[in-house]
């Protein structure tokens, strides 16, 4: 017998309907029909199978009095009729207590002919007290049933509970609306807090269909209605709020129907690949410099950020504080400044000023400076005002008066991230800043930015305001800068060259003339606001993918920066831009290598002496510390002797007392004529293993790094980091920082010496060829290339140091690819003196210091082209 014989016939006959029923909606909604459109005839659809199963689990007691006492209720989305296509039926059984003993053997055909249709079923069997009691207790089980709605039986047993529901919250809307906005907020801590993600869950994340909710749940305490329409007509939602969020609700719930309809299952995450294509389905064109998807990312975050501004609003709105708050407030508050008023938490404009002052973009600002200023939040009355005001009033050059404010504004920390926020939520910010307009949701379609261009901007002033604070050297650093407005300036354009065909960083430039010409900057500070914008990359560059060792290299750096006054700008605005680009993107690692950078460019404005250089008082410091610490471990002369060879990059790469028990380790080995030496310690900065890999070989041999990092690679070790070195004339010495996917945590002592062996086997043997790389699945494997949108790079540096070419390599990253690479570089017999290598999320930078096998320059184009070639294969 098959399946489908022994199936009810009502099961057959919903199975059929519902296979049809989505094939209908997907018809409609590929036709481009409103996503709520779809999402009610899905809710029709839905109500037919249930209504027919319904139906035929009560034929057999449609005789029995019991049956009077039940009511079938639909709540949550089912409720609220916004189905996806694959969503749940979240159905209640009411029943009074002579109805229960036969609510259980309806529920037991209703539920099991539901799944078996294909309907993926929440239930419950409730009375009516316990229904409410549980709502009351549970803020889960209160929204969900905010959204009742009766789909058959007792019409009186529905209305005496919902009724019950409606009243009972009004009573104790306080305590449900703070444990609603609670509950919210754990949700997106869950599912993101911030509008802004790179994959965003449609639903849960900030500013997604359940911020939408949201307000219908807080609208159902306050007011007992959920209907966003009947809100405003009962005042508590204002008109202009409730066009946004329909039009914003439209937007989502048609890109969760499309989600439900590509992936044939309830899907509400918009990963990289479906928003690729999204894009090319709905038809974005592109533009210069913004793919299709960009474009489509950047409506998704403009409605999401409606939606998140009008539910905040609303819960601000919805939270009330008790009477005897608001009389303290006001008891102790004092008048600060013409129309304005200012108690012990909160700053306000007086009722009968309102009106008048929030019409004055230059007062605005002003109230906004002495919130900043004092630490004070803007009353939501005051707020709710001059929100109102500046949507209603048009667009226009700022007079002096508003520039004035906006500048004072600009140069006090407080709470300045907080309330450019909401200048940029009313527009106001592209007033000042035209150009600031186009990074309203633009997203940098790469896995290193995390956010949008204009949130990372204003992130990046939070980060530096968020300096004054910490007793560091960068929160020192940043508390003595005495323009501290004109580095807020900076960060907040820094980035606004985004999404054109140019370089950012010299459309940037040309923006921050402009903005200083519309602002009325002087000469000085807009020379200032120009060289931060167009070099703000620059201790990026500098600190990650150069030897800060090499006296040449913090000599141009030092040219480039002038003056310890601006050293400390671009140290502090490096720091707070890279801070803002997303969780774990400011490491310790990336951290020391800045402070570095600052300590060497400093000494030498401080002292003039160069470090690095032969008369650097630095050295002989480091290895003066060192040469005591291996005295007393009477290390050999040899060990001495070695130390006066190393440079200054590997001198600081460990503290004194592990490098002296290195270079012992390293004698010792040497002297028992190991021909490859690896040792092995956890390294707590990285988290990570640190191998180092010596080795006596020619000056110029080829090879060596390749082979090193094809033993890590193929043991399925992730380089996260790695340094080389040529110490004296015959030792190569290179840093590996690796994790070990087997432990996650320090590996056990066996594990760490297999890696070891396997090292100096693989090194040892030149001829023997590499095990094949272990199948492992990773970004790209799970996404595909599409999404890799940033094309791969290979730059030729000649200029910037005497000795070596400079090789900069940009690719995303995989397994095994630093290998590729280092092979690459082997096979066309490319020498390598020097290595920098980063990987963060989905993208490497790996810079290289190389020459010809005779010790000179890579100068003849072919030649670079014929490496480039090599490279670009490996990479792709």
């Amino acid at each position: 017998m098959s399946a489908s014989t022994s199936l009810r016939p009502v099961v057959i006959r919903s199975r059929q309907r519902l296979r049809e029923g989505r094939a209908k909606a997907q018809v409609q909604h590929e036709s481009g029909s409103q996503g709520i459109l779809v999402s009610a005839k899905l809710a029709d659809l839905y109500d037919d199978i249930v209504l027919d199963v319904w139906s035929d689990a009560i034929e057999p007691w449609e005789n029995d009095r019991a049956v009077s006492g039940l009511a079938l209720v639909a709540h949550g989305g089912f409720g609220r009729r916004d189905l996806a296509p694959y969503s749940d039926a979240d159905l209640m059984l009411l029943a009074t207590r002579g109805s229960e003993h036969l609510a259980k053997r309806v529920a037991a055909d209703l539920t099991r002919d539901l799944v078996d249709a294909g309907i993926v079923v929440g239930f419950s069997i409730r009375l009516i007290n316990e229904a409410c009691q549980l709502a009351w207790q549970d803020p889960v089980i209160f929204t969900s049933l905010t959204e009742s709605r009766l789909l058959s039986g007792s019409l009186h047993v529905y209305s005496k509970y919902f009724n019950a529901l409606r009243h009972g919250a009004m009573r104790r809307q306080n305590r449900l609306i703070r444990d609603c906005v609670a509950a919210r907020r754990e949700e997106r801590r869950k599912w993101g807090e911030t509008n802004y993600l790179l994959r965003p869950n449609v639903k849960r994340s900030r500013g997604g269909l359940r911020d939408i909710q949201l307000i219908r749940w807080m609208g159902f305490a306050r007011y007992g209605e959920t209907d966003l329409e009947k809100l405003v007509k009962l005042g508590g939602l204002p008109e202009e709020d409730y066009r946004v969020l329909r039009k914003a609700a439209e937007f989502l719930m048609r890109v969760r129907n499309e989600l439900h309809f590509r992936e044939k299952k309830s899907q509400d995450v918009l990963d990289r690949s479906l928003q690729m294509e999204i894009a090319k389905a709905w038809g974005y064109p592109g533009e210069e410099g913004k793919l299709p998807v960009e474009q489509f990312m950047q409506d998704y975050f403009e409605n999401t950020r409606s939606v998140r501004y009008a539910s905040a609003f609303f819960a601000e709105d919805s939270l009330t504080q008790p009477w005897i708050h608001h009389l303290l407030e006001r008891v102790f508050s004092r008048t600060i400044s013409e129309q304005i008023r200012m108690g012990p938490t909160h700053i306000w404009v007086p009722d009968a000023h309102l009106e008048t002052f929030v019409s004055s973009l230059a007062d605005v600002l002003r109230l906004m400076f002495l919130a900043n200023q004092h630490r004070r939040r803007i009353t939501h009355r005051t707020w709710q005002a001059i929100r109102q005001a500046m949507q209603e009033r048009p667009p226009s050059i700022p007079s002096a008066n508003s520039i004035g404010a906006f500048l004072s504004l600009m140069s006090s920390p407080g709470r300045l991230a907080e309330l450019l926020r909401r200048l940029h939520e009313l527009k106001i910010i592209e007033q000042f800043i035209p150009a600031f307009e186009r990074t309203r949701g633009l997203l940098q379609f790469n896995a290193y930015h995390k956010y949008t261009v204009d949130v990372h901007c204003i992130r990046s002033v939070e980060a530096a305001t968020d300096l004054e604070e910490q007793p560091t050297a960068m929160g020192r650093r940043y508390r003595r800068l005495k323009d501290k407005g004109l580095l807020h300036l900076a960060l907040l354009i820094h980035d606004v060259g985004k999404g054109y065909e140019e370089d950012h960083c010299v459309v940037g430039a040309r923006i921050a003339l402009e903005t200083a010409e519309r602002l009325g900057l002087d000469r000085a500070s807009t020379e200032t606001l120009h060289w931060l914008v167009q070099q703000h990359l620059l201790v990026n560059v500098i600190a990650f993918r150069h030897d800060l060792s090499d006296p040449q290299i913090v000599l141009s750096f030092a040219a480039e920066v002038g003056s310890i006054r601006r050293l400390e700008l671009l140290i502090v605005h490096a720091v707070a831009d890279l801070q803002a680009v997303g969780p774990d993107v400011l490491t310790d690692w990336k951290l020391n290598l800045i402070e570095e950078l600052y300590v060497r460019t400093r000494r030498y404005f401080d002292t003039g002496n160069l470090p690095g250089s032969e008369d650097d008082p630095e050295i002989d410091l480091i290895r003066a510390d060192v040469q005591k610490r291996l005295r007393k471990k009477k290390a050999p002369e040899s060990c001495f002797d070695l130390l006066q060879s190393l440079p200054l990059s590997l001198m600081t790469r460990s503290e004194p007392e592990p490098l002296a028990d290195q270079l012992r380790d390293v004698i010792e080995q040497l002297s028992s004529k190991n021909e490859s030496i690896c040792l092995a310690c956890f390294d707590p900065v990285f988290s990570a293993m640190r191998y180092t890999v010596v080795r006596r070989e020619s000056h110029q041999s080829i090879g060596t790094f390749a082979r090193a990092t094809g033993a890590f690679t193929t043991a399925g070790l992730s380089i996260l980091r790695a340094q080389i070195e040529t110490v004296g004339e015959d030792l190569a010495w290179d840093d590996f920082w690796v994790s070990d996917p087997l432990y996650p945590e320090c590996p056990p002592a066996g594990r760490v010496e297999e890696i070891r062996e396997r090292v100096r086997t693989l090194l040892d043997s030149p001829d023997q060829p590499l095990p094949a790389h272990p199948r492992r699945w990773s970004t790209r494997n799970r996404e595909g290339d599409q999404v890799n949108v940033l094309p791969t790079k290979v730059r030729f540096d000649n200029d910037t140091v005497d000795r070596f070419t400079i090789v900069s390599v940009f690719a995303y990253d995989e397994v095994g690819l630093l290998y590729r690479v280092a092979s690459a570089f082997a096979d066309q017999n490319v020498v390598l003196h020097f290595a920098k290598i980063d990987t963060h999320l989905d993208q490497v930078a790996d810079v290289f210091y190389v020459s010809e096998r005779d010790g000179s320059k890579v100068l003849d184009p072919d030649r670079m082209a014929r490496i480039e070639n090599a490279l670009l294969t490996e990479t792709r």
